[in-house]
């Protein structure tokens, strides 16, 4: 019972959707619940990269720091509803994109700008 949703089966389609808004909602959770150890290890880096001087104490309530949790979150919410409106590239494209930015801005951090060590 748990393949069917209202008379027929999901597709993969749908189960990717599925797996990528739980992705997205474990993302935000986390850097939401576990802020203290993410705000130690991305504070050099962009106050490096802002040009800011030494980082202080960040909140994750603030601008840059408040972007790891809500993009997540809002292509959570918008990928739901457009799957729930059976527009499937949409909802694709909102489950997909917070985790190809997090990876993009990952790479260009540790690569590109060079704090790998």
């Amino acid at each position: 019972m748990s393949g069917l949703r209202y008379g027929r089966r999901r597709t993969p389609a749908e189960a990717f959707v599925q797996a990528m808004i739980m992705l997205n909602l474990g993302m935000a959770a986390a850097v939401f619940g576990a802020w203290s150890g993410y705000s130690e290890v991305l504070a050099d880096p962009l106050s490096v990269i802002a040009g800011s001087g030494p980082p202080i104490r960040p909140s994750v309530l603030e601008y840059p720091y408040l972007l790891l949790w809500v993009i997540p979150l809002l292509c959570g919410c918008l990928a739901f509803v457009t799957a729930a409106i059976q527009s499937a590239r949409l909802a694709r494209f909102f489950a997909v994109f917070p985790v190809l930015l997090a990876a993009t801005c990952g790479v260009w951090l540790y690569f590109y700008v060079g704090f790998w060590n």
